[in-house]
């Protein structure tokens, strides 16, 4: 019979659902269709459907201006129309480019007050604001239209502060941010001799601060300007790239010297060994480049080759801390410390701390531990870049050895520290 056939059909379609989970979700899905059609059908007359009010709310009202660096601050009462959703604020920025923001009705507190900031102005000229009262749809009654200027954006404020001095091998950039707001300095530099000898340099300096920050005015690969005459045009950004007009400073870096390191060691070094030794926490004798030297040593980090580096053992496993000490071989009045990573490989360390000690204060020979080291502070290092990184060591220390440390806090991806060539500024 036909009621036989369906039950045999029934039982089928089990099994097959058993078997096969996946049909459960198709077998699902076209049932709650079919059921769709037959409710639409069912209800032609609407009963049941969600009805929209897409109303076009009333307008805002108690719209309020404040001025900021910048920016301006609006504050204004959402309306208590049921339809109202959310407020669209039309404006053109310092760029002539026509801008909008939404702000839902959720953002207000429960007077119904909002307030929202908006930003990125380059001067004071005065702006339109225009805010629509809308529904879900967008449909509104108009605009209210109100007028603001910004006060001085900060970047034009910072750019007022910036004073360059002359230092060893550089310069510095001495800056004063009042406001909250962070700040970009652009230097765009070029030797007054040969205006092919040229750079850019460019740092964030944070909100409310005053401080310096040390430029070596690099041009090329591997020259920077030292005892000549620079032309500097100096410009500031903010963070939506508005940008002040350039200042020009003529300023003359002191003259500094590439430390040559023909006479330059380590204490206690071991051409065959990966182990430690006093100059050092480990190296890695055999893993790199087949186990010849001077891959893998600490010597790789004097020979001017940035294909070569050296890299803590591995094969014999070590982990941070990692140090090295280069001795100079006599005193060097120090401006900068330079290292170079591990050409091409990113899971290097990400920082370091810089000690050195004069020839003086390193009484026995033999045992580091017991030297007057002078401390200049931790340093951040990217692994991410090919590029000489330069650290300037403020005191211009006169010292005959330098130790790097790579401490627990500066570990990178890996596991060992890596540097392909460590170099020195300054006066023999």
């Amino acid at each position: 019979t036909s009621r036989g056939l369906g039950d045999v059909y029934k039982r089928q379609m089990k099994k097959d659902l058993l078997k096969f989970p996946f049909k459960r979700t198709f077998f699902s899905t076209v049932i709650l269709c079919s059921l769709s059609v037959i409710f639409n059908s069912c209800n032609d007359d609407g009963e049941g459907r969600i009805k929209l009010n897409d109303k076009a709310p009333a307008k805002v009202t108690n719209v309020t201006t404040e001025s900021g660096p910048g920016e301006v601050y609006l504050t204004w009462t959402n309306p208590t129309d049921e339809s109202f959703m959310y407020t669209k604020i039309e404006y053109t920025n310092t760029k002539g480019v026509k801008k909008y923001k939404l702000i839902s009705k959720e953002k207000a507190n429960d007077s119904g007050i909002a307030q929202t900031t908006i930003s990125g102005f380059g001067n004071t000229n005065a702006v339109s604001f225009s805010l629509f009262s809308c529904s879900v749809r967008g449909n509104n009654e108009g605009a209210v239209e109100v007028s603001a200027s910004p006060q001085t954006p900060a970047f034009v404020g910072v750019a007022k502060t910036i004073t360059l001095t002359p230092d060893l091998g550089g310069i510095y950039v001495n800056w004063k941010n009042i406001y909250n707001t962070p700040v970009y300095i652009v230097l765009n530099y070029y030797a007054a001799s040969d205006s092919k000898q040229a750079g850019t340099f460019k740092f964030q300096i944070n909100g409310n601060s005053e401080s310096k920050q040390f430029v070596q005015l690099s041009y090329g690969k591997d020259d920077f300007l030292s005892g000549e005459e620079c032309i500097v045009n100096v410009t500031t950004e903010g963070t939506d790239e508005n940008a002040s007009e350039p200042i020009e400073f003529k300023i003359t870096p002191i003259a500094v010297v590439k430390i040559s390191k023909a006479n330059w060691s380590f204490p206690g070094y071991n051409d065959s060994s990966n182990a430690g030794t006093i100059g050092y926490s480990s190296q890695e004798t055999i893993g790199e480049g087949g186990g010849k030297s001077p891959a893998g040593r600490v010597i790789a980090m004097l020979d001017d080759n940035l294909e070569t580096y050296w890299h803590a053992s591995w094969k014999q496993a070590s982990n941070y801390p990692h140090w090295f000490i280069v001795d100079m071989g006599k005193n060097v009045t120090i401006s900068s410390i330079e290292l170079i990573r591990r050409q091409g490989d990113a899971r290097g360390q990400k920082g370091q701390i810089f000690y050195t000690c004069s020839d003086e204060d390193a009484v026995n020979k033999d045992n580091p531990d017991s030297w007057a080291w002078t401390n200049h502070g931790a340093f951040t290092f990217d692994p991410g870049i090919d590029v000489p990184q330069v650290y300037r060591i403020n005191s211009n220390p006169v010292a005959r050895y330098i130790k790097v440390y790579f401490g627990t806090e500066h570990k990178g991806t890996g596991a060992q520290a890596m540097v392909s060539e460590i170099n020195v500024y300054g006066a023999e």
